[in-house]
Parts: C-alpha cells; structure tokens; sequence
C-alpha cells in the first residue's frame, strides 16, 4: 500500500489561504503534508480526518540555516501550547496544523502579518522572480538579435522556437505573479486597516498552462533531435539533461551537509551557490571537450566510414543527395564525401547539402564541389520575409560584402519564379544563386560555370 505522496508545488509563494485550503483537503482524503521542498510537497498516508492547517513566514530563516533559530524556537513552544503542530517547513514558510475545532489563531494581527509576508517576499520571493524575469529578457533580447541577423536560421531551428516559447512563458509567469502580488498587497493593506486579513490566491492554473505548453514544446524538442539523425546532438543532450539532473542532487547534497556539520547560514549559502558555478562550468566545459575530442576521432560517424588525413579522423559521409555533382558534370569515379543536414521546425525547414572531395583523393584541389540550400516554406504567409531576408544577406549592406549585391538573371533557366545571381562590382558575377519557387527557395553554390543545361537540371532536381 502506498504511503507516501508527491505533488508539484504549483503555489505562489505568498498565497497562505490558498494553501491553507489545500492542505486540509488533502487530510480530508488521507494525506498530511511532512515534507516540502523548493519543487513538491510530499505527503504520508493517515486516517482521513478533519484538520485546520495554518501557513506562517519568520523572514529571518533560510534554507542554508543549520537549524531554527532560538527566537523560531520560541514560537514553535508557543505554538504547540496552542495546539498547532509543526507539519512541514522550508526556508521562511512554516506550515502548522492543529487537531482542535475552532483553535485559538496563530497570526491575529491582519498589520503585522501582511508585513510578515512582505518581508519574506523582499528576501526571497521577488528577487528570484525579478532575477528569472531579468534572464527571460537577456535571453529573449539575443534571441530577437538573432532573428534580425538571420530570420530564416531562427525560424527553422527547432531549438530556437522552443527555446523562444519557453522564454516567453518565463516572462509571461513572472510578470504576472509579481503583478498579482503588488496588486493584493495593495488591496490587503486596506484591509488591514479594517482590522481584516485579505484571502489570498494563486494561479494554478495558469502555472499548469504554463508547464503543459512548456512540457509539450520540450517534449516537440527532444523528438526533433532524436529524428535528425545528428549523432552528435543525439550524444549531447541526453548528457546534459543528466548533468542538469546531477547538479540538483549534488548541489542539495552539498547544502545538506553543510547545514549537518552546523555551518554558519552565510557561509553555507557561499559554499553552496560557488559549488553550483564551479560544477556547472566544469561539466559543461567536460561536455565540449568530450564533443570536439569525439568528433575528431570519428566517434560519431556511426555506420559511415572513416579515413585518416595528415592525423586527423574524417567522417565519409555518403548520404544520398538530390542532387550531386556527377548529376552535372562528368566526373568519373571521384572520392567525394556527400553530407546532408535538415533543421526543421513547425514553421520552416531548411535542408543543406555539401559534396566535396576527401582529402585524401589524388587530385582533391582541383576536383569541382558542391553547395545548396533548400529553404522548405511550411506557412504560406512568411514566404515574403523569407525572400527578403535571403536577398539581404547580398544587398550591399555589409561592409564585408559591400560590393556584392544580388541581380535578377533569367528565371526561365532555371524552371523559377525568379533569379538572383551575386554581382560584384568589381570582379563581376560570382556563382552564388538565388532561385525562388512556390513554396520553397534554393540557395546553390557550384564552383564552375553552369550551362543552360544544368540550370535547367536544378530547377527540375531540387525546384
């Protein structure tokens, strides 16, 4: 039979009545709170029974505390006179519960008890939320630059698009409970001054919301890099994941160890938060080592072979392209490598393929390679941005590429909607095309003069 419960805490920090509601409800059913952490409550099977629970904060305590204070010593003794035991704690909120019916109150002073809150909310609460929101805008900021530097990229990358939603929601979830909090402080400060506690109230359900659609897009993720075939992404990720799992755990352990061997509260809270960045930089940086040192060894070619050039380890890759370069030229039985790469999201995909002669081949200098992108449009309406980001990344603006603009050429060529080549100023036409068809655009890179003939073998290939 089971006896213990875990729920995720979902309340507001300063969301005593709601709590409060909670807690006995969950009695009613058989379940009294003994345990609570920064993430869940958990429980203990009993009788179900009828119990009035009371939600208290002490400003001063702190998890880092190697134990309560004498003055929260004090208050449990005058507590427990009155009936109410202590059931769970963390940091500054106290949770009691008492057995009698109509007990005498713990907090009787609707003045002092909203500045109680707000003085736990000053310590603890608002900071994280102010910090988290700060973080959310950063982050949302370099997102946003990237998006102005290459929307294309931003959109078809599913990593950016979940990491955007999720961004977002951040913000949204701060903002608002920061915004709710002032305004029932506002209201509840009146009140108190009627000599009346004023109820609060959290938004579960918006957090629910929140983690659903958050749990959704991570979940949208995970199955993208996993349907990829990026053995690299594949092989990182999961590490991660299990990293930022570890360093919970580690870095809990440490603060309950800390708190065992009665370290001072500052001292402990130093040593906790250090042990945090130490351990993080040092995994992450594990992480980036164990990737390139892999990556250079061919540890993620998988099936594909591998062939050793001057030391180093290169992957043959031999994915089958669309379109290659003996399609176009005769080339005979050249040693080329042929690699293909899709970023996909909801919105765009983006396919990239690359042909290029090993290394190791007899004549590789002088062997003819192969560049393109197929920009896939899966909503309608960006099609123009789309266009118009492409064309900007050749429009003279750039001070590196200042003298390189595209200029319609033939469209009819090419099987196209329209056509772009790169034109410099100064050495004339370079081979970098833009095609735009229907629902899609294609970016093609060859390294000689294309005929007629070819043009029109792309267009049919890839268009």
């Amino acid at each position: 039979m089971k006896t213990t419960k875990k729920e995720m805490f979902l309340f507001s920090g300063w969301d005593r009545s709601g709590l409060e509601e909670h807690l006995a409800r969950m009695a009613e059913k058989g379940w009294l709170v003994e345990k609570i952490t920064s993430y869940c409550l958990i429980y203990r099977k009993i009788e179900p029974k009828k119990l009035t629970f009371c939600v208290c904060y002490y400003p001063k305590a702190s998890s880092f505390a190697p134990g309560p204070t004498e003055d929260q010593e004090t208050f449990y003794e005058f507590c427990q006179h009155a009936g109410w035991v202590l059931a769970a704690e963390w940091a500054q909120l106290q949770m009691f519960y008492n057995e009698r019916e109509n007990p005498v109150p713990i907090e009787t002073d609707p003045v002092m008890e909203l500045e109680t809150i707000h003085k736990t909310m000053k310590r603890s609460g608002l900071p994280a939320q102010m910090m988290l929101a700060a973080l959310a805008l950063v982050q949302g900021g370099l997102l946003i630059s990237s998006f102005r530097r290459d929307p294309v990229e931003v959109l078809a990358s599913s990593s950016h698009l979940v990491s955007g939603i999720c961004w977002i929601l951040l913000l949204v979830l701060t903002g608002t409970e920061s915004i709710a909090y002032y305004r029932w402080r506002a209201r509840a400060m009146k009140a108190a001054e009627r000599g009346e506690f004023l109820p609060t109230k959290s938004r579960v359900g918006l957090q629910k919301v929140v983690l659903g659609i958050a749990g959704i897009a991570l979940l949208y993720y995970i199955l993208s890099v996993f349907t990829s075939g990026d053995r690299m992404m594949m092989t990182v990720m999961p590490l991660m994941f299990l990293w930022i799992g570890l360093l919970f755990v580690l870095v809990n352990a440490i603060r309950k160890g800390l708190k065992r061997k009665k370290v001072s509260t500052n001292v402990n809270r130093v040593m906790t938060i250090g042990s945090a960045f130490v351990l993080a930089y040092a995994m992450v940086g594990v992480i980036i080592f164990g990737v390139l040192y892999a990556g250079s060894h061919g540890w993620f070619a998988g099936d594909q072979g591998t062939y050793q050039y001057h030391g180093t380890v290169f992957t043959i890759y031999d994915d089958e392209l669309p379109l290659t370069v003996e399609d176009l030229l005769d080339v005979g039985g050249a040693d080329y490598t042929r690699e293909w790469r899709d970023n996909a999201s909801l919105l765009l995909a983006q396919y990239t393929a690359r042909q290029r002669p090993r290394f190791d081949a007899a004549d590789y200098i002088n062997m003819p390679c192969l560049d393109y992108t197929v920009t896939l449009v899966k909503l309608p309406a960006l099609y123009d941005m789309c266009k118009n980001a492409l064309l900007a990344e050749y429009d003279g603006s750039d001070e590196y590429w200042r003298d390189r603009a595209y200029a319609p050429i033939d469209a009819a060529l090419w099987g196209a909607l329209e056509a772009y080549r790169v034109m410099d100023s100064e050495y004339g036409p370079w081979d970098i095309y833009l095609l735009c068809y229907p629902d899609r655009f294609i970016e093609f890179s060859p390294d000689w003069e294309l005929t007629p003939e070819q043009m029109a073998l792309v267009g049919e290939k890839l268009g």
